[in-house]
């Protein structure tokens, strides 16, 4: 037999690395809003989940940017007769500047 012929591999082991984990959009939101509920908490919520970091930001920057964009197409709006228009809208401005005082 020639020497280029002897196969160098006489076993094959197949070692599984593990299944790609799939979170549903429940499962990431619950563990975002974990992370945010406390300062300082992304290292240890990813360690308690068994995520990277850098996965749990990148979900908490996706959060934040669907939060905003979901705020930002809402605003209140008030049905009122015609002598009430004036004062409707007067609470409404003392409702939001009040609001605003409270952030």
């Amino acid at each position: 037999m020639d020497s280029h012929t002897i196969s160098a591999l006489n076993r094959l082991d197949v070692v599984e690395t593990g299944r790609r984990r799939r979170w549903s959009e429940e499962e990431k939101a619950r563990i975002v809003l974990e992370s945010l509920s406390e300062p300082r908490l992304v290292a240890a919520t990813a360690r308690r989940y068994g995520l990277s970091r850098s996965l749990l930001v990148t979900w908490r920057r996706a959060f934040a940017a669907n939060r905003t964009k979901s705020e930002a197409g809402f605003v209140r709006a008030v049905v009122a007769e015609d002598g009430l228009v004036s004062s409707a809208a007067a609470s409404s401005r003392s409702a939001t500047a009040h609001s605003t005082e409270q952030r």
